[in-house]
C-alpha cells in the first residue's frame, strides 16, 4: 500500500524538492504551508506520516504538533527544522514527535528516517515482532502476513515464490543451493526436482526486479545457486 505523506513547510522550494523527491521514492505527498493548513491536512485526508517544519507563520510546528496529537496520538511525526540546540530536539521528542531531522538533510537521510518511522508504526500496530519485517532497497517482506511490497505496491507471488525470496532475503549474501531452496519451499519430498528452482526464480525476478535480465536482489552463483544481494 502506498503512503502517503504530508510536506509540511513555509518554504516553498524546499516543500517542492522534498515531494518530488518522495514521490520519486513511491509515496504519495501533500503539501501544507503552516501548522493551520497541516491540521486541516489530516482532519481531510487518509496521512500515513508527517513532515513538520518548526519555525512557520500562524501557527508553528510545537503548536501544530500538539492539535495533531489531539486528532491522532499515533499517527508518525518527523520534527523538520534549521534550530540545532539540543534542548529544541528534547521539546519536539518529547511533545510527542516520533524523530527530529535538522536542515539542511540530505533527502535520502529523509527518505531513511521516514522508512525507519513507518516501520516501528507499522509493527507497534500490527504487534509484529521486527524480525519479521524485511526491508532490502524497494522491497518490504512482512513474514507473518505473507506480503511482499516493492516501491510500496503489493506483489502478488505464489506459495513457493514467497517462500523462496523470503529464505533468500532472510541471510543476504549466503548463497544457497537449488537443493536448499527447495527444501526450504517444499521440504525433503521434492528434493529430487531441485532444478525447478529455476523456473521458480525466472519467475520471481519478473515480479520483483527492475530489469529481470540484470537482477538487482537475486543474484545466479554459477554452478551453485542464488543469493540475496539487495542493500539493506
Amino acid at each position: 500500500m502506498v503512503k502517503r505523506v504530508l510536506v509540511v513547510d513555509d518554504e516553498h522550494n524546499l516543500r517542492e524538492m522534498i515531494s518530488s523527491y518522495l514521490q520519486n521514492e513511491g509515496y504519495e505527498t501533500v503539501e501544507a504551508v503552516n501548522g493551520n493548513s497541516a491540521v486541516q491536512a489530516i482532519k481531510n485526508d487518509q496521512i500515513d506520516i508527517v513532515l513538520l517544519d518548526i519555525m512557520m507563520p500562524e501557527m508553528d510546528g510545537y503548536e501544530a504538533l500538539k492539535e495533531i496529537r489531539s486528532i491522532q496520538k499515533k499517527l508518525p511525526v518527523i520534527m523538520l527544522t534549521a534550530k540545532t540546540d539540543e534542548i529544541d530536539k528534547i521539546v519536539g521528542l518529547e511533545m510527542g514527535a516520533d524523530d527530529y531531522i535538522t536542515k539542511p538533510f540530505s533527502l535520502r537521510e529523509l527518505s531513511a528516517r521516514i522508512k525507519a518511522v513507518l516501520r516501528r508504526a507499522t509493527n507497534e500496530d500490527s504487534d509484529v515482532d521486527e524480525d519479521e519485517i524485511l526491508e532490502h532497497g524497494e522491497i518490504m517482506i512482512n513474514l507473518s502476513t505473507y506480503e511482499v511490497f516493492v516501491s510500496g505496491k503489493r506483489i502478488n507471488l505464489t506459495p513457493t515464490e514467497f517462500k523462496i525470496l523470503a529464505t533468500l532475503a532472510q541471510k543476504p549474501g549466503r548463497v544457497y543451493s537449488r537443493l536448499q531452496l527447495m527444501n526450504a519451499a517444499f521440504g525433503e519430498t521434492y528434493a529430487n526436482y531441485e532444478r525447478s528452482i529455476d523456473t521458480h526464480v525466472s519467475n520471481l525476478r519478473r515480479k520483483v526486479e527492475n530489469d529481470p535480465h540484470n537482477p538487482t536482489y537475486i543474484h545466479t552463483m554459477y554452478g551453485i545457486g542464488y543469493r540475496f544481494g539487495g542493500e539493506l
